[in-house]
């Protein structure tokens, strides 16, 4: 992937840009440039820029955002970022709607375990994959939730990613640290070719090739460099004294992790598992409810930019943080979407028992059919029916008998169990249209 250099700005007049701030139609235009932190490609071909070229509104835009931003340095290596209105606005709808809304309208203890579980397991998928693991989706999800051993290296790779997003909740009273970092690459990269990187920082250069054309994106700084950056790095993420939003301090942490490529192989990993411990840390524990990685594999095209962005142009780190916080909003809408879906299943399957209790079923079966109307795949043994319902076998196993023979269920045997399951979705809505 190629994107254009922007035109350097040369010598920048900041007083031409103070004395221009006044005028009505440069002001909505750099609040535009803000909201939507255009890179140089998107204002080069903007039909309506209140500059006589392309070259001269980019040498204001500059000047606006190096006056506005705040800057950082890992070792010789500086950066800038700039906070705007519109992405306070997010920040402050991340706290407050999306997790605040969350517990105040919160889903079911069951229903977050269920999610939980499936996160992680989309969390370690997506990483992976993102990475050039080869394998499906339901074919990882089955290794992971059988137990069976992995077949290939994607496999390793996914297990892996899933076991260092396990541990990760074991560190989470831990500073940031060397031996931090040196541990989660290594659980990542466990019995896999990247494994002989793991335990020490690279000692040899790195060349980052797009993901798409094979070409050289980004060379990484030097591996004399490595150690002092890290350490740099994790001076900036232990600071507890200058305020950062953990957001844009975690972003920060995943681009930097990405830049410097500490290792021979595993870095990408690496860094969403770092910004998945530090969101975790700071107290974002409904991020273990999504998949960042999921998002960033669904967007991979804009991931890759954003790292471009940033480095091609005087490595403004506004731009990952933009997409960054983009990724977190879509992992966190799809949560709030399977909160909204379960509260609307559980008041249809309360729609459905009392339904069945009208047609005569007791409300022990009734409740039963609600679940399996939102559950049809689901399956019940007596021993399972008894226990729900605090009742003794006999009685179980005549509800589910009259179930049977009234053709809602049907049953088959596994060893010595007896399973029952829905007879097709399709009669028990019959049954509710009668």
């Amino acid at each position: 992937m190629k994107l254009e250099s922007p035109p350097s700005p040369g010598k920048i007049d900041f007083s031409a840009y103070i004395d221009i701030l006044g005028k009505e139609e440069l002001t909505s235009f750099f609040k535009e440039t803000d909201k939507r932190y255009f890179y140089w490609s998107e204002i080069k071909h903007r039909p309506d820029i209140p500059f006589e070229n392309a070259e001269e509104a980019w040498k204001m835009i500059k000047a606006h955002r190096l006056i506005t931003g705040k800057r950082i340095a890992f070792s010789d290596h500086k950066f800038y970022y700039n906070i705007t209105s519109f992405i306070q606005e997010d920040l402050h709808n991340f706290d407050l709607k999306l997790i605040g809304g969350l517990y105040k309208n919160s889903i079911t203890s069951q229903d977050q375990a269920e999610y939980f579980k499936n996160s992680l397991l989309e969390e370690a998928i997506a990483s992976s994959q993102i990475e050039g693991a080869a394998t499906t989706t339901d074919v990882a999800k089955d290794m992971i939730k059988t137990g069976r051993r992995p077949r290939n290296e994607s496999e390793q790779m996914i297990i892996n990613n899933f076991r260092a997003i396990q541990e990760i909740e074991n560190r989470l009273e831990e500073e940031m640290s060397i031996q931090l970092i040196l541990d989660i690459h290594e659980l990542m990269t466990i019995q896999t070719s990247a494994n002989k990187y793991s335990g020490k920082f690279r000692d040899h250069p790195i060349y980052v090739k797009d993901h798409v054309d094979g070409e050289i994106a980004f060379t990484a700084p030097n591996h004399k460099e490595v150690k002092g950056l890290i350490e740099s790095l994790i001076k900036f993420i232990n600071n507890n004294e200058d305020f950062i939003h953990p957001i844009i301090k975690a972003s920060i942490l995943h681009f930097i992790v990405g830049y410097i490529h500490p290792f021979g192989d595993g870095n990408g990993r690496t860094a969403r598992a770092l910004f998945y411990w530090f969101l975790i840390k700071k107290g974002y524990s409904l991020l273990k409810h999504i998949s960042i990685s999921r998002a960033i594999l669904d967007s991979r095209t804009s991931y890759d930019k954003a790292f471009l962005k940033t480095e091609n142009d005087d490595n403004d780190l506004t731009y990952f943080i933009t997409y960054s916080m983009k990724s977190l909003r879509v992992a966190f809408q799809n949560l709030v979407k399977y909160r909204d879906k379960k509260r609307a299943e559980r008041i249809r399957a309360s729609e459905v028992m009392y339904e069945m209790m009208d047609k005569g079923f007791n409300k022990r079966q009734s409740n039963l059919l609600g679940y399996l109307f939102i559950k049809p795949n689901s399956t019940i043994t007596i021993p399972e029916y008894s226990k729900k319902h605090d009742i003794v076998r006999q009685t179980a196993s005549r509800d589910l008998t009259q179930l049977e023979k009234k053709g809602v269920l049907s049953k088959y045997k596994d060893g010595k169990n007896l399973i029952y399951q829905l007879n097709g979705k399709k009669h028990l809505k019959q049954i509710l249209e009668e």
